[in-house]
């Protein structure tokens, strides 16, 4: 299941019409490979901690104790968590969602959470067998996009302004088109 669209989003495409062959044989995948996926969740859920102090120790913490962090330490094993959690939920959903909707702000540069999480996905990547690697990383590569900054990620009144840009008007919903 390389594509990555959620499953609402595919049956809508459909417009009342039964899947492709395509599609189900995805969907026939998808329900397969639960187990799988719930497997791998709950190794991302018990080693969190672990994989976090590893990045962290590469950040200056000398693992002594929970105290001896500094604040940046603390926010950016906080960020780690929250990416590694909704990382781990998108894997077990089979949707991107909760990744796209986290956005990497200025606070989280700061911290140096691009670089990071470049470490958490080695460490998390080198202790997992290669077939569970393959299952994560279209979400690795999803989250990495999070956090490249671009243009079209800024802020919508830090973006750039362009004067051919005409104002984008909202889409119609079916009721709208209908009645």
């Amino acid at each position: 299941m390389n594509d990555l669209r959620p499953w609402p989003e595919r049956i809508a495409d459909r417009e009342g019409d039964y899947l492709t062959p395509d599609d189900l044989q995805d969907l026939i995948r998808y329900a397969l490979s639960f187990q799988e996926r719930l497997d791998l969740y709950q190794v991302l859920q018990q080693q969190e901690l672990a994989w976090i102090e590893k990045v962290l120790q590469q950040h200056g913490y000398s693992g002594e104790a929970e105290s001896s962090l500094t604040p940046t330490q603390r926010l950016l094993a906080r960020q780690l968590a929250f990416c590694l959690r909704s990382l781990g939920l998108s894997l077990l959903l089979g949707d991107p969602l909760p990744l796209r909707q986290w956005r990497c702000g200025a606070m989280e540069r700061y911290l140096g959470l691009p670089e990071a999480l470049r470490q958490l996905q080695a460490v998390v990547q080198g202790s997992l067998p290669a077939e569970q690697q393959g299952l994560l990383a279209p979400y690795w590569q999803a989250l990495q996009a999070v956090c490249t900054p671009s243009p079209e990620r800024l802020e919508p009144e830090f973006a750039p302004q362009t004067e051919t840009a005409a104002p984008s008007e909202e889409a119609l919903t079916l009721m709208q088109m209908f009645v």
